[in-house]
């Protein structure tokens, strides 16, 4: 099941996203980040008790999920997202970190693998804060 709160079916807004997924291929929306924009990031275990398409209830978990969530970057965004390129990747950990944009582009959080026999999924979390090139060595 693939679950955004409020039901929409792309991102929240270009700042931030959240989703619920318990299925390979699950994903957030596309955010557009600048070279010394910070993406926080959050993943971890939780449950969905699912109410309406526009209202469910997601419960997060302290237990690491398990999962591996790769963070890609599109460079332009009109490419396919196959071309997107891996940033960084999380396996089998609750994930609370932030990282550093080096280059523009569109990035976003993707579950690449998951055991959800025990009926969970994972949440993810992804928000960008536009703070820009501030001068700062890399």
């Amino acid at each position: 099941m693939f679950y955004r709160p409020g039901g929409n079916a792309k991102r929240i807004n270009a700042q931030y996203d959240t989703v619920y997924s318990d299925a390979i291929g699950g994903a957030t929306g596309w955010l557009p980040v600048n070279k010394g924009d910070t993406i926080a990031v959050n993943v971890c275990r939780a449950a969905l008790t699912f109410q309406s398409v526009a209202q469910s209830l997601i419960t997060p978990s302290a237990v690491a999920p398990e999962v591996q969530v790769l963070m890609e970057l599109k460079i332009y965004g009109g490419d396919p997202d196959a071309s997107a390129r891996p940033i960084d990747q999380w396996q089998n950990m609750v994930v609370a970190t932030s990282r550093r944009v080096v280059r523009a582009g569109w990035a976003r959080l993707r579950i690449v693998n998951i055991n959800n026999s025990d009926v969970t999924g994972v949440v993810m979390d992804m928000q960008v804060s536009r703070t820009g090139e501030t001068g700062a060595v890399t």
